[in-house]
């Protein structure tokens, strides 16, 4: 029985520890795949980021755990991306356990004289849930072909900013993965084509909205048809473009 306890410990672990997704366009910070060191069953003073005996990062239950970008420091050679927004593609079955998660994209923005962003806090689009085939891992990927800039932020070429993309998995935790770009006018963007951008038929994708709280125990407040008709027509024109 002890054993039989033990071997669900170490499986329920490597499905926790395979949880990935990539960036296919513009591109990431670089490959944060990557789970190393003590197992958490035999190191429980890991902190999910611990130092080895030679000085290396281990990561016991994953790099891309690691906020804000997944334990990946900003890249000195950047991508570009058009400063009126654009694509953003993403893999999100690389590995195991993606059936169904939640995603967010945000950017963090260089203010003058900063060598990195303060922080990822400007919303680029509503979060929303994507529905994969399966919890194996799965191929395929989705894309937003038209994400776009902050609103009552005013970006222009040549500033640099960081796209960040998290992911909210089906057991609760954060994955995170960045890239850094150069805003360019859109015709210096890296070409956005059927091969980098492309929506996936098995993998679906669900709206978040909110309703009103319960304002008694029989009487329930649902969003006016404006809201949630705005939130249905702003998320289904980012997403419906390139089908």
């Amino acid at each position: 029985m002890h054993c039989f306890t033990r071997l669900l410990a170490i499986l329920s672990w490597l499905a926790l520890s395979a949880a990935h997704t990539q960036i296919v366009y513009p591109g990431e910070r670089g490959d944060n795949l990557h789970t190393n060191g003590t197992l958490p069953q035999n190191n429980p003073n890991t902190i999910g980021v611990d130092i080895s005996p030679d000085g290396s990062w281990e990561f016991p239950y994953g790099q891309q755990f690691i906020y804000p970008c997944g334990g990946m420091p900003q890249s000195r050679n950047r991508t570009v991306w058009p400063y009126l927004g654009g694509a953003i593609s993403i893999q999100p079955g690389w590995f195991a356990g993606h059936k169904t998660a939640f995603f967010y994209i945000n950017m963090g923005i260089n203010a003058p004289g900063e060598l990195a962003p303060p922080n990822m806090s400007h919303i680029l689009v509503p979060p929303f849930q994507i529905l994969g085939p399966s919890d194996s891992t799965y191929g395929g990927q989705f894309c937003l072909p038209q994400v776009p800039t902050p609103v009552n932020v005013t970006l222009a070429p040549g500033d640099n900013v960081t796209l960040q993309v998290i992911e909210l998995t089906q057991f609760g935790a954060s994955l995170y993965n960045c890239v850094d770009v150069t805003l360019v006018e859109p015709e210096q963007a890296i070409p956005v084509t059927p091969q980098n951008c492309f929506n996936s038929s098995d993998i679906g994708f669900e709206l978040v909205f909110t309703s009103a709280a319960l304002t008694s125990g029989a009487e329930l407040r649902i969003p006016t048809p404006s809201v949630l008709s705005l939130s249905l027509v702003t998320f289904a024109a980012l997403v419906m473009a390139v089908i």
